[in-house]
């Protein structure tokens, strides 16, 4: 299942659901460069976006924000490389060992991304503590169908095009597409 919805004006996100786990893309406005109009900082800066996975709740609901889910702020090229592999330009993705914090401990956080055997795509997120003892790891798996993937996809090359709005999706896409061919060689 697949949701968009509007947030104030401009800020967007995008969820898939499972029964075990749901994800979602937000966009989000930094506040502390919000107010900032200075000739240095695009309106395109003051934006960012977080992916974030939560186990089930009750009352058939998820834990947005709870214990048990996993929030990451992503950057450009993560977020250019999760388009790539949504948009199925790229086959698989490894985001492996990212030192962030995690309910004010440190941690690794960790996602993987490749075929599902059932169509669409796997994906498995994971947050281990730097520290063993400061708190116990979680680890989620997320199939996510083909149509969730193409709105996903799309959701993500969304963003870019808001980043770099200079640029058409279009020629995102052809850079895309030319980055994973390189790669391929």
């Amino acid at each position: 299942m697949k949701e968009l919805v509007a947030i104030g004006t401009k800020a967007l996100r995008a969820r898939v659901f499972s029964q075990s786990v749901a994800m979602a893309f937000e966009v989000n406005v930094d506040i502390s460069r919000s107010a900032d109009n200075s000739a240095f900082i695009s309106e395109a800066e003051k934006y960012y976006l977080t992916l974030q996975f939560a186990p089930p709740a009750d009352n058939r609901e998820y834990g947005w924000n709870s214990e048990g889910s996993i929030l990451m702020k992503l950057s450009q090229n993560e977020a250019m490389a999760l388009a790539s592999v949504f948009l199925r330009i790229k086959p698989t993705l490894k985001i492996e060992k990212r030192k962030t914090t995690h309910r004010t401990h440190q941690a690794y956080k960790n996602i993987t991304i490749g075929p599902n055997d059932r169509g669409g795509l796997l994906v498995t997120s994971g947050i281990v503590p730097v520290e063993r003892g400061s708190f116990k790891p979680i680890n989620y798996n997320l199939p996510v169908t083909q149509m969730d993937c193409v709105s996903t996809g799309l959701f993500l090359l969304g963003f870019l095009t808001l980043k770099m709005p200079w640029v058409s999706s279009e020629s995102i896409i052809t850079a895309l597409r030319l980055s994973e061919s390189k790669s391929c060689q």
